[in-house]
């Protein structure tokens, strides 16, 4: 399998500015009035949810809210908002307001890898590749061991077609000692994203050997790359034994076995998956679910399904026209 068939496997105010003045004059503090905290962190839930909904204008209303209920307060959960909004910001399509957001948060902190990556995805987003590279190199240079961001810079760049600066920024996190469990993990996952199979399986062996078990869903994922589905199936029911519930790895599985032909123990794993709060891919997950009744040929499930499907989702053409189908049967 190519490396861009391995990738489908996986698949954050002026007011700001403000705020990190007021930070300037009085500093850090946690302590808010209990009503106040939990307005903001309703207000940022419903950022998140609005952002899973695809409504990121929304998103940047709520979040804006959130941000409102600080009271001059700057701690570590306004940052976190702050970096909600930007990436919410980014996903509507205004770059400025991203920007400003990210320059607030960079001009509050110079070592802040996060605000540097959600900027160099603006740049990247309107062509600005120099920018976007300094912006990651940045990023990578604040993040210590986080092998996460390397892996979200590697797919941007090599997704935008910069693949030479996308593997030259990869490799530094090949390079990263450690010698912990996560470690071997995490450098068994940037090879997999690579296509790199020998060397995930080996770093990858090395976690689980180590103890860590949630090295079971990226070595499963390698060797669904493979197109070794028996060996993966084993390896993603095993990584849920042994870590419960987890909606990645319930949606892999519930796929692997639609395109074996299995709706109904598809259909099982991904109602199951959508009993979890705040899904990042409840679109696709429900999607499927229609998908499994119709090919069970229960079309009244379907329908009904995908009626409430419509009402949450009304821009998708394809199932508007699959909904036509379905009042046929």
């Amino acid at each position: 399998m190519e490396v861009k068939q391995a990738k489908r496997i996986y698949q954050r105010r002026t007011a700001l500015l403000l705020a990190i003045v007021f930070v300037c004059s009085f500093g850090i503090s946690g302590c808010q009035d209990k009503k106040v905290l939990e307005n903001q962190q309703a207000y940022r839930q419903v950022g998140i949810n609005k952002m899973n909904e695809e409504d990121y204008a929304g998103a940047v209303e709520a979040f804006q809210k959130a941000l409102d209920q600080s009271q001059a307060v700057v701690g570590e959960l306004e940052l976190d908002i702050c970096y909600y909004k930007a990436s919410a910001q980014y996903n509507s399509g205004d770059t400025k307001g991203a920007i400003t957001t990210c320059n607030a948060l960079i001009n509050y902190d110079e070592k802040d890898s996060r605000a540097y990556f959600i900027r160099g995805c603006v740049y990247l987003k309107e062509g600005d590749s120099d920018r976007a590279r300094k912006d990651y190199d940045k990023a990578l240079d604040y993040c210590g061991n986080n092998y996460a961001l390397y892996l979200s810079v590697y797919e941007n760049l090599a997704g935008a077609g910069f693949t030479q600066e996308a593997e030259e920024l990869v490799a530094k996190g090949l390079k990263l000692k450690g010698s912990q469990p996560e470690d071997y993990r995490e450098r068994g996952h940037i090879y997999l994203i690579r296509g790199d199979y020998d060397n995930a399986r080996k770093e990858l062996d090395q976690a689980i050997n180590k103890g860590d078990s949630k090295a079971l869903l990226y070595l499963a994922q390698v060797y669904e790359a493979q197109n070794d589905s028996k060996k993966a199936k084993s390896l993603y029911e095993s990584y849920l034994e042994k870590n419960g519930s987890d909606v990645s790895t319930l949606t892999s599985l519930a796929e692997m076995q639609m395109e074996a032909g299995d709706y109904q123990n598809a259909l099982e794993l991904i109602q199951t998956a959508l009993k979890e709060d705040n899904l990042e891919n409840e679109k696709q997950i429900r999607r499927n679910e229609i998908i499994c009744y119709e090919n069970l040929l229960d079309f009244a499930a379907a329908k009904e399904k995908m009626e409430s499907y419509l009402k949450d989702f009304p821009d998708d053409e394809e199932a508007q026209r699959e909904n036509i189908f379905l009042q046929t049967r």
